[in-house]
């Protein structure tokens, strides 16, 4: 992990400029791992997903292309990590980062990092310098790099109370004119909303899925009038042929939305538990003469579907492991049981929160259980009896590579007390 506070990218050299703890605690866009962050204070991005390192729930989107940038420096690789309470959504219902597929469309809450504000300045326009040996190769929203929330256009969409009416189908069937209207009156959206609004032209090609109640459909299912849902991709790359993205899934109808959301749904409820549900220590309290022994009150993350939130709090018995920001936990054994004192159930939680606090009674406290600190949760009756091994930190992290491209100015290594991690 970077041990260095900010870095400012100018041209194709770094300047790295320390953050205070004051500064980091100042600026409501800063989200970090041991506090829930500012409700209002992340910024929207949508983007293609193109590398998932899913154990360690980071990865690289490419931006859609916005008029800010100059076209020369499009697409640059923008490196993400998932906060430890960020949710991703799929369909519809809740997701890993593992169910979403290279190439998906999302739609994304980014917060700065615990470097703060930083600036990636590209070289200068032009399509020689855009093309000039080793320049820094990375978006320059690079700073936004901790995730809330991720979602595919399915679901962010429908979230929205929005869907797509097709409006015309070109001949050939090889692309649709849709227009964004309210799932509710069919009224068109507009207005400033996130996301695509009004007409947009989607190509249609062999890779395209239609969904039709509960099986597959053929484009020839598709007709005008009908208020469709859409999974996208190549979201802005096509413009040279007046077209907004390419359709990779269509729903044609709610019971295909429905079909589809169940079986997301199903695919989350086994991962999770297999696994446990991330969660935030809120307070560690010792019993007074007791050693080890003591309360621990603690907060569900958000994104946890709800069957398992409510399973959690009418249960008295929970499993509690140490885990990393990235949920990570050391192993499969590294657990100790403990008994439910008290639920909660919290009026307008914070953001990443989901809302539920469980004070669990503990005969043997560990370092992971101090304040900030995530842990992962399961119900005393969840069969897990084993780990992947690349999922696990003991007894050695073997899922250890580098995701996004390394700082230009390093190619001979980092700077003076930064980790080599970026070598």
């Amino acid at each position: 992990m970077r041990n260095f506070a900010a870095v400012v990218l100018v041209g194709v050299s770094a300047v790295l400029v320390p953050l205070s703890a004051d500064e980091k605690k100042d600026d409501p866009r800063i989200a970090l791992d041991e506090v829930f962050p500012d409700p209002g204070s992340a910024k929207y991005f949508g983007g293609e997903i193109t590398l998932v390192e899913h154990v360690n729930r980071r990865g690289i989107l490419r931006l859609d292309r916005d008029g800010t940038i100059n076209k020369y420096f499009w697409d640059l690789p923008h490196e993400f990590r998932m906060l430890p309470y960020g949710a991703i959504y799929m369909n519809g219902a809740p997701a890993e980062l593992r169910d979403v597929p290279i190439g998906t469309h999302l739609h994304g809450e980014f917060y700065l990092g615990p470097e703060g504000d930083f600036e990636v300045t590209p070289p200068e326009s032009g399509y020689a310098s855009g093309n000039m040996p080793r320049p820094d190769l990375r978006s320059v929203e690079s700073k936004y790099s901790r995730v809330f929330l991720l979602e595919d256009d399915f679901t962010f969409y429908r979230r929205n109370g929005s869907g797509w009416k097709v409006k015309e189908i070109v001949d050939g069937k090889n692309q649709i004119v849709v227009e964004r209207v309210s799932l509710e009156t069919g009224e068109v959206q507009a207005g400033v909303l996130k996301g695509m609004v009004g007409e947009a032209t989607i190509r249609l090609n062999e890779g395209t899925r239609c969904w039709k109640g509960s099986g597959y459909a053929e484009i020839d299912d598709l007709a005008v009038g009908q208020v469709v849902q859409m999974n996208l991709g190549w979201v802005s790359l096509l413009g040279t042929q007046k077209q907004d993205a390419l359709a990779r899934d269509i729903w044609i109808d709610e019971a295909s939305c429905q079909q589809a959301e169940k079986i997301q749904r199903g695919r989350y409820l086994a991962h999770a538990k297999l696994r446990g549900v991330g969660a935030k220590v809120m307070k560690t309290e010792h019993t007074p003469g007791k050693g080890a022994e003591g309360d621990v009150t603690i907060q569900l993350h958000a994104g946890i579907a709800t069957e398992l939130i409510e399973e959690l709090a009418a249960t008295k018995r929970i499993v509690v492991r140490a885990a990393e920001p990235s949920l990570r936990i050391y192993d499969i054994n590294d657990k100790k049981p403990a008994t439910i004192v008290e639920v909660k159930r919290i009026g307008n939680p914070p953001t990443g929160s989901s809302g539920l606090e469980i004070r669990f009674h503990i005969y043997e406290m560990f370092e992971g259980l101090r304040k900030g600190r995530t842990i992962r949760v399961a119900n005393e009756s969840w069969d897990i009896p084993v780990a992947p091994r690349e999922e696990k930190l003991w007894p050695n992290d073997i899922r250890i590579f580098e995701v996004g491209p390394p700082y230009i100015n390093w190619r001979d290594g980092p700077p003076p007390g930064v980790d080599e991690e970026k070598k």
